[in-house]
This record gives structure tokens, sequence and C-alpha cells, in this order.
């Protein structure tokens, strides 16, 4: 059997303390909490307070994966505004919660806009667009201080803040329509700016589910979706998030072919390039190559063969970023070529996320 001979890491990287090959991978579980208006607690078109909303597709998703820890949407209100967000903020119960999860969502914002130019009794709207844009920076500045305050419980937790999709498609003046809908578009890139800035995430929902909306909204007097779009809300956030994996680690090498060390921190959303001496089997390299924190935490990274080269493999962090801390990239001698051939060296790369 003709064995690959060669293995080329092209990445920036840092030492860090000692691997031990005896680790094995820990049994996550995800404690989530669903923060804001009548989306968060899943209201549906025709005036059922609580239903199966985004949040709860999320939850089932993750059961359905066993990662689930817990899942509350209680501290959800329909009609919560960006400032009633902040009063929630204020509660025991809920700073217990977010103290002990692992992922929070967060949607607020819209009924501030609603509330201010939208008349839900004649269906009229009266945008004026230099009180929308006194309005957009109190709201942002709530929802600045709303991921502040959860990030300080819980500095580890993972924040996702939404995004607005254009709650008004059946208006019939098509002016109109397009002013109020690029309102909503400019407070869209200023929430997005803004979570970039405080270290969260942003759920993109607008330019999916705008497509449709007139059907998503099925119902033309009110601004909550139906099943297929609250579908496509939960789908909008998997799309940022990579769900943690429980699985055994390998068998661990008492001693790795090659160990690469280097002083420099990578980016949280570094992509390694693993190159190879010869065209590499696609269905091997899931079960041969792991990126594992701290010796514990085996990673969600996206690992596949190249599209343009067959010799090169790409592992992609994970939707959410790396955190701070310490990493091992293992590549085992379970990856092989187009011919079975294992891998000549394995190889371990310590590296470090600031």
């Amino acid at each position: 059997m003709r064995k690959i001979c060669t293995v080329i890491l092209v990445a920036t990287i840092t030492i860090f303390s000692f691997f031990s090959p005896s680790v094995y991978a820990e049994n996550l579980k995800i404690d989530y909490v669903a923060l804001g208006d009548s989306l968060a607690s899943g209201h549906t078109p025709y005036g059922v307070a609580v239903s199966r909303g985004f949040t709860d597709i999320i939850s089932e998703v993750l059961a359905e994966e066993e990662v689930l820890g817990s899942f509350t949407k209680e501290f959800a209100s329909s009609g919560q505004t960006s400032a009633g967000l902040l009063e929630t903020l204020k509660s025991t119960d809920v700073k217990n919660s977010l103290e002990n999860a692992e992922l929070v969502t967060i949607i607020s914002g819209a009924n501030d806009f609603i509330d201010e130019f939208y008349n839900p009794l004649d269906g009229s709207v009266n945008v004026d667009l230099p009180k929308a844009t006194a309005l957009l920076e109190k709201v942002a500045g709530n929802l600045t201080s709303a991921i502040k305050q959860v990030k300080a419980l819980n500095p580890e937790a993972d924040v996702y803040l939404y995004g607005y999709y254009f709650p008004l498609p059946h208006i019939q003046d098509v002016a109109l329509r397009q002013k109020v809908q690029i309102a909503f578009n400019i407070a869209n890139d200023r929430l997005a700016t803004l979570v970039k800035q405080e270290g969260a995430h942003f759920v993109e929902v607008a330019t999916i589910f705008d497509k449709n909306g007139a059907a998503y909204l099925e119902n033309p007097v009110d601004i909550h979706p139906n099943a297929a779009g609250y579908e496509v809300l939960a789908a909008q956030f998997f799309a940022n998030y990579s769900i943690p994996v429980n699985k055994t680690l390998p068998t661990i090498p008492e001693k790795w072919g090659q160990i690469i060390e280097k002083s420099e921190p990578v980016s949280s959303d570094k992509t390694w390039t693993i190159s190879l001496s010869k065209s590499v089997d696609p269905k091997s390299v899931d079960n041969a190559i792991y990126v594992v924190k701290d010796g514990t935490v085996l990673m969600p990274v996206s690992i596949k063969v190249s599209s343009t080269n067959s010799k090169q493999i790409l592992v992609s962090a994970p939707k959410q970023g790396y955190k701070p801390g310490n990493y091992q990239l293992m590549v085992t001698n379970d990856l092989t070529d187009t011919l079975s051939g294992p891998l000549k060296t394995t190889v371990l790369v310590k590296f470090q996320i600031k």
C-alpha cells in the first residue's frame, strides 16, 4: 500500500501547555435562553401569543443533536421594546439564567419602530425620517447596553442579535413601501455594526425572508410570520452557528510524528490549509482531523477537501468563531489517499486564540 508522504500546514500557530495523549472530549450541553419580543415567544399571525417559533425550532435542532441542556423563552414577551428588554435584564431570575447559559438569542427593537410609525387599526404608515433616525440611535443604544449586560454576566456565552425582516410587505403604495423598507435596511446595518463592536454575533434575516415576505406574513394586518417564516428565521441562525459536537476523540498517539508550535496567536475565524503530496480520500477527512480546545472540547469545525486542489484540505473555524483559549489541530493516520494509503506522519499543531 502506498503512503501519503508529505504534510504541510499553511497557518500561523502558537505554543501552549502540554497535550496529554489520554484526553477525552467533554459531554457538552447547551443551556439556551431566548430574549426579546413576541417573535422570540412564537406569536402567530392570528393572535396566538405562544406557539412554535424560531426559538423553539432552534432548541429542537439542538435537542436532536443531543447537545441541548435546557431551553427557556419565558422571559420573552409580546410588545416588548428595546427599553423593555433592559427592564427584563434587571430580573434576578433572568440574571441567574443568563449566568448559566451557553447560548443567548435576542430579537428586539422592531416594536419601537412599529409603535411609532404604524397604526394597526387602519394599516396606515407615517414615517418621519428625522424621527426614525433619532429612534434608531435610541434602539441601538438600548441593544448595545443589553449585550454588554449579558456579556458582563456571562463572558463565555454566545450572544446572537437578530436583525429585522421587512414587516409591512402588504403596503399598497409602492413609493411608501420602498421608503419604509430602506429605513429597515438602515436599521439592520446599524445593528450589524454594533454587534461587531460588542463581540456578539448578528443574524441577518432580511435578505432571505424578504424575498417571500408577503407569503411568510400571510395576514396583511399582522406582522408575525407563519410557520414557514419562523423556519426561515431559525435557518438563518444556523447559517451563523455551528452546533457543538459530542463524540469520542480519536485514539491519541503516544508520540506525534510532527509537532508544530509558534508564538503568534491566530484569528478567531482562521481557516487552516493542509497540503498533501497526493490526492486525499474525501471520505476519510471527518474521522481523521480534529480541533480540540483546552484538551477536552471537540470543536465543530468544517473539514473538506479543496474544490480546486484534491491535495489540499481546508479546516474552517466554527461559524461563531474560536473563543480565546488553547487549541490543538490533530491530523491522525486515519487520513488516507485515494488509493487507501494512510498518512505517513501524524501531525499535532498547537495554536492559541487571544
